[in-house]
């Protein structure tokens, strides 16, 4: 049996510590889409009816286009901050299902939309462990003593913890989150 995605309705909410997401009535035939950076609200058209499993797979697509609106608006700013004296050649926001970033050896760093779901330090975490992939591609020693760096002595404590996340918001998302580490 495959897993259900949660229903979207009226009440159906996304809140963290970067993003207020939320679905509600309008009064319009079509929906409307209320968006600034870390908030945004969709007003569903009226007499919308929300059993149609034609209308949920509508929704689901609306919520992972919010997402990444939200996601463009706010993850290039934080890296950017994070990355000090650190180069990289471009950030790219992408529907991943498998991991939660990315960082080539052209210093292209590719993120998940779905980051937006984790609290901020988890977020800056998966940043923190992209940009050190600008200076060591591999995760040997140097390159976790080089994350520690950037986090405090934390970067262990904080892949658990982003492990421990990616697979409580699996389960939210029918196993589609990232379950692993970055």
């Amino acid at each position: 049996m495959l897993p259900v995605r949660p229903r979207i309705d009226y009440d159906f909410r996304i809140e963290t510590d970067l993003l207020l997401l939320t679905f509600g009535p309008g009064r319009l035939p079509r929906a409307v889409v209320s968006s600034a950076p870390g908030r945004e609200h969709i007003a569903l058209p009226a007499g919308i009816d929300l059993d149609s499993e034609t209308v949920q797979q509508w929704l689901w697509r609306v919520l992972v286009a919010a997402l990444r609106r939200q996601a463009e608006a706010i993850l290039p700013e934080r890296l950017s901050c994070l990355a000090g004296t650190l180069r990289y050649h471009r950030v790219t926001i992408k529907d991943i299902h498998t991991r939660w970033g990315s960082c080539s050896s052209l210093g292209n760093i590719n993120l998940s939309l779905w980051l937006m779901l984790a609290p901020s330090h988890l977020v800056d975490y998966v940043l923190c462990h992209e940009l050190t992939h600008l200076r060591e591609m591999n995760h040997g020693p140097r390159f976790w003593a080089l994350l520690d760096e950037m986090t405090g002595g934390r970067a262990r404590q904080l892949e658990r913890e982003m492990r421990h996340f990616g697979h409580e918001k699996s389960l939210f998302l029918s196993c589609k989150v990232p379950k692993g580490g970055v």
